[in-house]
């Protein structure tokens, strides 16, 4: 399908692993140039980039950024918009900062923030520099949220702080889409279920196969999320505003 993205710009944070480059994949696909915001592996990243320019015949950047400072993010910008005239299109996708299986109780203020800033405060002050961006280029654009299923469906335990950020997520994306359409901004999230990505890597190991029981369809990919998420950012599903699409295979049922 021609998803009329050719020459569109995009920005994905946590753009050259897991998921981002699921996403990035896409969208490359269809033409679209990207600046991929990464925080460490800088050989990885470079790598990533030059193996999508090869492929698709896209420019494609990749930036450093702990998208966590707000300071990183203005720079980051900068940046961007020295390689690109403007952008387009904004996923945010970058995740961290979550405590592993630590109860409630024990928990300490300063693990509850970092898990904040992870997974959710950077969607916010990259949101908002990217929406100066559109309103000063009266172009438009579309956002995408990458928020998880932990926020709505889990038997998981001690999960509180990343399931009340990735929430929270959910909860901005659609006040988010209610104050920008009228700017021609569309944002839209999508909950992602079990991806073959950073965490569950390899389906024959232990945590992998602990999870066969909850699956409804297999094993998604990063490129799976990447196909909902580039229809997602096209003017085909201009309909679809503020939207919190379930892509979790049926786990959620």
């Amino acid at each position: 399908m021609n998803l009329q993205l050719t020459d569109k710009i995009a920005i994905i944070t946590g753009g050259t692993r897991g998921i981002g480059a699921g996403i990035a994949r896409v969208l490359a696909s269809e033409g679209v140039h990207l600046a991929l915001a990464y925080r460490s592996d800088t050989e990885r990243a470079l790598q990533f980039t030059r193996e999508l320019t090869a492929q698709y015949g896209i420019q494609a950047y990749a930036i450093q950024a702990d998208v966590t400072i707000p300071k990183e993010v203005d720079t980051f910008y900068q940046k961007v918009l020295t390689l690109f005239p403007t952008v387009h299109i904004l996923i945010n996708n970058a995740a961290g900062g979550t405590p592993e299986n630590i109860p409630m109780e024990d928990l300490t203020f300063d693990q509850w923030q970092a898990c904040m800033n992870g997974c959710l405060s950077h969607v916010f002050t990259m949101s908002q520099a990217f929406i100066r961006e559109c309103k000063k280029s009266a172009h438009g654009g579309h956002i995408v949220n990458v928020s998880a299923k932990a926020a709505f469906h889990s038997a998981s335990h001690n999960k509180i702080p990343y399931a009340t950020a990735k929430g929270a997520i959910a909860t901005l994306t659609q006040r988010m889409a209610n104050d920008l359409i009228e700017d021609d901004i569309f944002v839209n999230a999508i909950v992602p279920g079990y991806v073959l990505s950073n965490y569950y890597r390899d389906p024959e190991s232990p945590q992998c196969k602990a999870k066969e029981k909850d699956l409804r369809i297999g094993w998604a990919t990063p490129e799976d999320m990447g196909n909902i998420t580039a229809f997602l950012c096209s003017p085909l599903s201009r309909q679809i505003i503020g939207a919190v699409i379930d892509c979790s295979g049926g786990t959620m049922l």
